[in-house]
């Protein structure tokens, strides 16, 4: 029985990919340089990270399909190597309905549409699930107005070997979007479940925690906030995100970042205020960051970013 139910799948699997009569490759190259000046006396440079990533869709009549994504990266002048994401897609009618399998982007605040792991300062990811992917099932999609996720992962993130079943992270959230030109959204979100340390192989929280999440992309502005609170290993947890951005020209943004937690009674804050500029080719940031309970208390950092995109 159980083998026919697997050749069933193996059969339907060969099925999709046959009928989904147009395919796409997509290949991506990041480079990310940094140089990093703090509290006046230290100063570090060299590649922040360096990743490639290879996308296969196949489409039908009805649009993309079947989703082959992979991204591998090299970070901190290449002492750490890893895969970031591996997984596959599949979309059905209208993407009402999402099937992910692999490793993914978790559904959680503003992670759902906003990533700053290319950016010079940070969301409260760090704090709150503290990595923005995992391996595991995700079941995703867009019904009118709403968009909705829940994955059940493992609760490594992507710098620790797996074990399956791993020590089990449910990650959710309910959003909506609205206005005019859709330029608004709300969104919903809720942690529990076991993490581990990113940086502690033997260190694993346990987190049942809330959020809520607001986006307004109001021409040239864009505003976002996130907040979160709950418990972290029966310790109460709160944090507080903040980001602005404002198009002064066509290639030149200003953006202000407030990024502040709290966990058993031991408090993090980050203030941050920088620029991008886009000349053509490449993207050069710069900023000023401002932290009252963590060292360095002053860090001026630039990064020089490019990508690199092809299609066929």
């Amino acid at each position: 029985m159980v083998i026919l139910k697997k050749t069933k799948l193996a059969i339907l699997f060969v099925y999709t990919i046959h009928t989904c009569v147009n395919a796409l490759w997509n290949f991506n190259l990041e480079t990310d340089l940094r140089y990093l000046f703090s509290d006046f006396e230290t100063h570090e440079g060299g590649i922040y990270s360096l990743g490639g990533s290879v996308r296969k869709t196949f489409s039908d009549n009805s649009g993309d399909r079947l989703t082959l994504f992979t991204l591998f990266e090299a970070e901190d002048n290449f002492r750490d190597f890893m895969i970031h994401e591996l997984y596959m897609l599949y979309k059905g009618p209208m993407g009402i309905w999402k099937i992910t399998g692999g490793r993914f982007g978790l559904p959680y605040g503003l992670l759902s549409s906003f990533s700053t792991s290319r950016l010079l300062y940070n969301s409260a990811i760090p704090y709150t699930l503290g990595f923005d992917v995992d391996n595991g099932i995700m079941l995703s999609g867009l019904f009118g107005m709403l968009d909705y996720g829940v994955a059940l992962t493992q609760g490594y993130g992507p710098h620790h070997t797996s074990k399956f079943p791993g020590h089990g992270l449910l990650t959710t959230r309910l959003g909506i979007v609205f206005g005019d030109a859709l330029e608004y959204s709300v969104g919903l979100s809720a942690i529990a479940g076991k993490t581990q340390s990113t940086h502690h192989e033997g260190e694993i929280d346990t987190k049942y925690i809330g959020g809520i999440d607001a986006t307004a992309l109001l021409g040239q502005t864009a505003i976002r906030l996130e907040f979160s609170s709950g418990q972290i290993d029966r310790g109460l947890f709160a944090s507080a995100f903040a980001s602005v951005d404002y198009a002064l020209i066509s290639k030149l943004d200003i953006t202000a970042a407030i990024n502040l937690s709290i966990r058993n009674q031991i408090k993090s804050d980050s203030w941050f205020i920088g620029f991008s500029f886009r000349p053509g080719w490449f993207t050069l940031r710069g900023g000023y960051t401002y932290e009252y309970f963590n060292k360095p208390y002053h860090r001026f950092s630039f990064q020089l970013y490019h990508l690199f995109s092809y299609s066929l």
